[in-house]
Parts: C-alpha cells; sequence; structure tokens
C-alpha cells in the first residue's frame, strides 16, 4: 500500500513539474509570438513563417529582400526594425543607424547567433564565433598581432602576389572579354597563406588545387545549410551528399592547417634569435600563426585554439576580400569618368615609376580610398550582422526578447537617403572627411562597428589599395556588364551572380 502511495505521490511530483514546465514554455513562446508580431514585416503563415514569401532563386531573393527593406524601413512611419519568421524562428532586422548603435555599441550583448553554427564546424571558437569570456580573452590576445608595425612587414607580400596576378592577366591584354573573378579569388587566397601560415600555396600558378577547392567548396556547402533549413537534419544532410563533401572538404584544411603548425614550430624552436618579433632586426618576416605560436606559452593557446584562429582569419580574408575587390574593378569599368580621376591620382604619387608600393604612398590614396568606400557603401560585402540578443532588450522602443537574432542589414542603413542623398548614385565625393564628419559612424558598416568591430580592417585596406592601385596603373578596365545586369547576390558574403566580366587595355 505505501509503495502504491509513493507512487501516485511521484508520479504528481513528474506531472505537477513538467506541467509547469509546459505551460511557462507556452507562456514565453505566446509572449515571444506578442511582442515580435508588434515589428513591421511581409506576411507569415503557421509552421512555415515568412519563407514562401521568398524565391529559392538567388536573385529574385536579392529583389524581394530589397524591396521589404524600402517597404518596411525606410517610410517616416517606420523605426528602421523588419522581422521576418523563419519557420517557427524569429528574426528582427535592423537599418537604421541609431537602432544600430544601440545593438552594437553594448559591451554585453555580443553574443553571435545560433545561426553562426554552420561556420563553427569550420571555424570552431576562433574569434569570428565565439561569445562571452572566451571572445574577450581571444580579442585581447590578437590585438597586438595587427599592429601597424607587423601590417607593414606584409607590404613586400601584397606586392609580390600582386606581381603574379598582373603577369597572369597579360594574356587578356588582346581586349576580349574574360572572368576577372577567377583570378582575384585566387590571389587573395594566396595572399592571406602567405600571410596568415606563412605558406606560399602559388594558387595563381595552378599548385594546391585540392586546397584551392575545398576553401571554395566548404564556404558554399555553408551557405546551402543556411539557406535551406531542413538541411540541419543530419539523414538529409548526408542522403544528398553534401555532409560526406563537406566532412573531406574540412578534413583536407584542417589537415593543411595541423601540418602548417608543426612545420612552423619546429622552425620557429630552431631559429631562436627570431622568437620575438621585434628582436628580430626583420631578419625574417613572421606570419600571424608565428605571432600566435610566439604567445601560446604565455597565453595558454592549445594547438587547436591556434586552428581555430587561423581557419578564421583564412576564412574572413579571402573571401570578403576577393569580392569586395572584384565589385570595385566592375564599377570603375563601369565609370569612365571615375577611372579617369583614380589615374590622375596614381600618376601623380608613382610619376610614372614601375615601382612597388610603400606605406607613404598608401597614406596619398585619398581619392582611391573615396572610391573603395563607395563601392562597399553600395555593395556591401558582408551583406548581415548577427547577434543573439541575451537578456531583453528595447530597441527603439521594441522590446526583443531573449533568445532572439537580430541581423544588422548595412544593405539598407547604406542606402538611408538622410545620410546619402541619392543612395543609389555613385559618388566617392561621399566620403571626403567633411562629409564623413556630418554622418553617424554606424551609417555606415564595412567591417561592423563597436567591440565587435574586423579587427583585421587595415590589414584589409591595405592590401586592397595595394592591389587596385598596381592594376590600375597598369590597365584600363571595362566592364561588360551593368551593376543591373550582374546583381550582387547576399550569400554569406556578396557575391556576383555572373562572375566579374571584363576587358582590359594596357594603358601604356
Amino acid at each position: 500500500m505505501h509503495v502504491l502511495v509513493y507512487a501516485v505521490i511521484f508520479l504528481l511530483g513528474i506531472v505537477h513539474f513538467y506541467g509547469r514546465s509546459i505551460v511557462d514554455a507556452i507562456r514565453r513562446r505566446r509572449r515571444l509570438v506578442r511582442l515580435i508580431n508588434r515589428i513591421p514585416g511581409p506576411p507569415s503563415y503557421p509552421i512555415v513563417g515568412s519563407v514562401l514569401n521568398f524565391s529559392p532563386n538567388s536573385e529574385k531573393f536579392t529583389y524581394q529582400m530589397e524591396y521589404y527593406f524600402r517597404v518596411f524601413s525606410e517610410g517616416i512611419q517606420n523605426d528602421g526594425l523588419l522581422k521576418m519568421w523563419i519557420g517557427p524562428v524569429p528574426i528582427v532586422m535592423l537599418t537604421r543607424a541609431e537602432t544600430i548603435k544601440t545593438l552594437l555599441e553594448s559591451q554585453t550583448l555580443i553574443s553571435k547567433p545560433p545561426e553562426y553554427g554552420f561556420i563553427k564546424k569550420w571555424l570552431g571558437e576562433g574569434l569570428l564565433t565565439s561569445t562571452g569570456d572566451k571572445w574577450y580573452q581571444r580579442r585581447k590576445i590578437l590585438t597586438p598581432t595587427f599592429h601597424f608595425s607587423i601590417l607593414q612587414n606584409f607590404i613586400p607580400i601584397f606586392n609580390r602576389q600582386t606581381d603574379v596576378m598582373l603577369q597572369c592577366l597579360e594574356k587578356h591584354e588582346d581586349g576580349r572579354k574574360f572572368d576577372f573573378y577567377t583570378y582575384i579569388k585566387l590571389v587573395a587566397l594566396d595572399i592571406i597563406s602567405e600571410t596568415a601560415m606563412g605558406v606560399n600555396i602559388n594558387s595563381q600558378l595552378g599548385e594546391n588545387e585540392d586546397y584551392v577547392h575545398a576553401v571554395r567548396r566548404l564556404s558554399e556547402l555553408i551557405w546551402h545549410q543556411m539557406r535551406f533549413p531542413w538541411l540541419k537534419l543530419k539523414p538529409i544532410w548526408y542522403a544528398t551528399g553534401m555532409g560526406h563533401e563537406f566532412d573531406e572538404c574540412l578534413k583536407m584544411i584542417e589537415g593543411m592547417s595541423n601540418r602548417v603548425i608543426v612545420e612552423r614550430k619546429k622552425r620557429l624552436q630552431e631559429d631562436k634569435e627570431n622568437y620575438n618579433y621585434e628582436e628580430s632586426g626583420g631578419k625574417r618576416k613572421l606570419a600571424f600563426l608565428d605571432l600566435l605560436l610566439e604567445m601560446q606559452e604565455e597565453n595558454k593557446l592549445s594547438d587547436k585554439d591556434i586552428r581555430e584562429e587561423v581557419d578564421t582569419f583564412m576564412f574572413e580574408g579571402h573571401d570578403t576580400v576577393s569580392s569586395t575587390m572584384g565589385f570595385f574593378v566592375q564599377t570603375m569599368g563601369q565609370m569612365p569618368d571615375i577611372q579617369e580621376k583614380l589615374y590622375l591620382e596614381l600618376d601623380e604619387i608613382f610619376k610614372g615609376e614601375d615601382r612597388d608600393v610603400t606605406m607613404e604612398d598608401l597614406n596619398k590614396m585619398k581619392y582611391l580610398e573615396q572610391c573603395m568606400k563607395e563601392t562597399i557603401r553600395i555593395l556591401p560585402t558582408v551583406p548581415m550582422i548577427g547577434r543573439r540578443i541575451t537578456e531583453d532588450t528595447i530597441l527603439n522602443g521594441y522590446e526583443i526578447p531573449a533568445g532572439v537574432t537580430v541581423m544588422v542589414a548595412p544593405f539598407a542603413t547604406q542606402r538611408d537617403p538622410r545620410f546619402y542623398p541619392n543612395p543609389d548614385i555613385f559618388d566617392p565625393e561621399r566620403f571626403t572627411l567633411d562629409q564623413i564628419s556630418k554622418r553617424s559612424p554606424y551609417s555606415f558598416l564595412p567591417f561592423s562597428a563597436g567591440p565587435r568591430n574586423c579587427i583585421g580592417q587595415k590589414f584589409a585596406m591595405m592590401e586592397q589599395k595595394i592591389l587596385l592601385s598596381k592594376l590600375f596603373r597598369k590597365y584600363r578596365v571595362i566592364s561588360t556588364l551593368s551593376e543591373l545586369e550582374n546583381r550582387g547576390l547576399p550569400e554569406l558574403i556578396l557575391k556576383p551572380s555572373k562572375g566579374f566580366p571584363i576587358r582590359i587595355e594596357p594603358r601604356f
């Protein structure tokens, strides 16, 4: 009898506990739906959410996103917030600088959303994907590796790899059309491999093709999994064959990174006089990996920790840079008048000399930098910047519950007519110092902003200035497609729908 009583009491306790949990979960869900649905956005439907409003075709999807940004976030009556339901999961998008400032300048709202989980399979807990104390620790460790004195050491690499690209382009001097994207991706990969790992993979010369393919394909597979939620399910992921391909590509990349780490550790041990870059007297230029290995013992970094950061640097410094430079070249090729002004600046700096670019030269490239920034404003290479709300937060009068993913949309922010009159018109004069001073710093977000801004932004600007200045000193560029004919497609990064078809003509 006593056993039966205890059993009944136990069962009642279970029912009470789980019953309350279920009731609490229902209450939280109803509250979330109520708060999120206060925010304007496209129609949503049970179970599927807003998904049925969008085409699976990337180009059509781009037009649809532009439409919704304009309808729901540009009117005076709107507050720069736009909500969408991806199935049962809400996504809140921010489009106005004032609201974005609240989010990005926060010292506590620094967590990346669950959507970055796909990238974690490749990058682990590196600087891009980590959060909390681990992120703060990594950021503190890595910041000195992007010091001005270290970045200067990379200038010869930028120059040399650009020269290889220019030699490869010589076969196109006959004026026939070709896809520049192929060349810009390979030179960006060669540069990042040599500066990050100290290894020249010579992808521009056709070497290490398996590794080059793995890097390219892994990004594509990650985007597929992010775009189509059902691919999160392992049986479907592997049934499509993409799961097995992903594993093979990841194995190839991790194998390369691990081999290089072992080799560089051995080399540093054998070459003690270079163990501290300040004492080396410039005898040997140290790669990003070498600098991390120097700090390994002091900062208790494992080989896995180091590989995560090297892989992160490879990921962020390859695709983004190549797309940015490709869109720049395409844009210049569409605007011969702007290109002529660029020639004037470069000819004034170099006086017709065929020489490498120096740091002093970079500081003089004001108009080139204005054109670069205007290109990134109109065609932001990073189409979305994500955060996970870790505590209930008020954004411009709307309460966003903890756990919701918030995305900053630079495409919309950087076309806000309050800051950029006639925002669809390309105008480098928007980025004179005088004009910049009149705008919110959160109205231009090519490298994000706040505590989680891009640590490698100076590296990226130096690399791009050197490559682009050398290209336009040597060639006149003619684009064979307009911007409307060759849309930027928002994938992991913004990519062209049809490559970068151009023609080149020697200037001299």
